[in-house]
């Protein structure tokens, strides 16, 4: 581990007592929530890491298991009781396996707003590449229409026809990673999220390029104050670390549309 990460370690930790011992002494009820969303690889760990820095958060990281199992959510029932026990005023939680349940999770935990963060589908397939080994062999399960995986639920009909048409044996994982970056981030629009006032979408590389604009404007939009701390913690050494990757032109175009169509979504949302 480098010296940064212990020293960052080190810092959650302290941060981590501070918040314990404030929301015990100043404990208050639930009043909303925020869910954090988006495709694997695109920035949500980052984002979930910068709400767990403000002393009025209750944050459930996908690792956490009372929220979660094997990344997974746990049934609403167990989520509603820790929200019920929750002493913090923000209750946090990852929504990453669960895209097609955000409707119903928001109505669920309500009040709620909703984080999407995306990023460019080069870099999210390079991080993919790097983390997974096992993008095509997923890719093919996905067009049986019987993968009854986190990946496999709420793939729509749509998304479906779409892989059925493009996957063939001869896929390479890199063109398997950049589909599953198109089928994930298609749902925002599948799902009709960009026109719910209660969801703001934030491009990744924004964000690190203009923290401190970006968060402020991200944090007002949930009531939540800023401070140097959060800025402090986003780093803009991930944004094209590796040359693109080589993706086959017809599914690299395919990207490139729905990444051009984020982009338009984003800025006429946060405009």
């Amino acid at each position: 581990m480098s010296m940064r990460k212990i020293i960052e370690k080190t810092q959650q930790g302290q941060q981590q007592l501070v918040k314990h011992l404030v929301q015990h002494v100043k404990a208050t009820e639930s009043e909303r929530t925020i869910l954090v969303a988006g495709c694997q690889r695109s920035g949500t760990n980052m984002l979930m890491d910068i709400l767990d820095l403000s002393l009025a958060t209750d944050v459930f990281h996908e690792r956490d298991e009372r929220a979660f199992d094997q990344y997974q959510m746990r049934d609403m029932l167990v989520i509603k009781q820790l929200q019920e026990q929750s002493r913090a005023p923000v209750f946090v939680l990852k929504t990453l396996c669960e895209l097609e349940l955000l409707p119903e999770l928001a109505q669920e935990l309500a009040p709620a707003k909703t984080f999407w963060i995306y990023r460019d589908f080069h870099d999210v397939v390079n991080s993919m590449l790097k983390s997974f080994s096992n993008q095509r062999q997923q890719v093919q399960r996905l067009i049986s229409g019987h993968d009854d995986s986190w990946w496999g639920r709420g793939l729509s009909p749509g998304s479906l026809v779409l892989l059925r048409s493009l996957v063939t044996p001869e896929l390479t994982d890199t063109d398997a990673a950049a589909l599953q970056w198109y089928v994930r981030n298609i749902m925002f629009f599948e799902l009709e999220l960009e026109n719910d006032p209660n969801v703001k979408l934030i491009k990744y590389e924004q964000l690190v390029a203009e923290p401190e604009a970006l968060l402020s404007q991200a944090l007002n939009f949930v009531e939540l104050p800023i401070s140097s701390k959060m800025t402090d913690y986003i780093f803009s050494g991930s944004i094209g670390k590796q040359a693109a990757p080589s993706i086959s032109p017809e599914i690299e175009q395919l990207c490139l549309s729905l990444l051009s169509k984020l982009d338009a979504s984003s800025a006429r949302i946060n405009c």
